[in-house]
């Protein structure tokens, strides 16, 4: 069992880290890394950009909100 990713998946983790380090509110961030308590407007808030991108649904296609994976 080959247990090492292939360089297409490092390139894929590579670009949802840097997604997530551009997009994501530095409250959200502060609360997260300070083990706070999220609010449900915290998580609508966060749900309406990965939304945005199109990873909500990212099986669905393009045309109905999804990445088309």
């Amino acid at each position: 069992m080959d247990l090492n990713y292939a360089p297409e998946d490092c390139a894929f983790r590579d670009t949802v880290r840097a997604w997530i380090a551009a997009n994501l509110p530095a409250d959200l961030q502060h609360k997260v890394l300070n083990h706070q308590r999220l609010t449900r407007d915290d998580y609508v808030c966060w749900h309406k950009i990965v939304y945005r991108q199109g990873w909500v649904a990212p099986n669905w296609p393009v045309e109905y909100g999804g990445t088309g994976w």
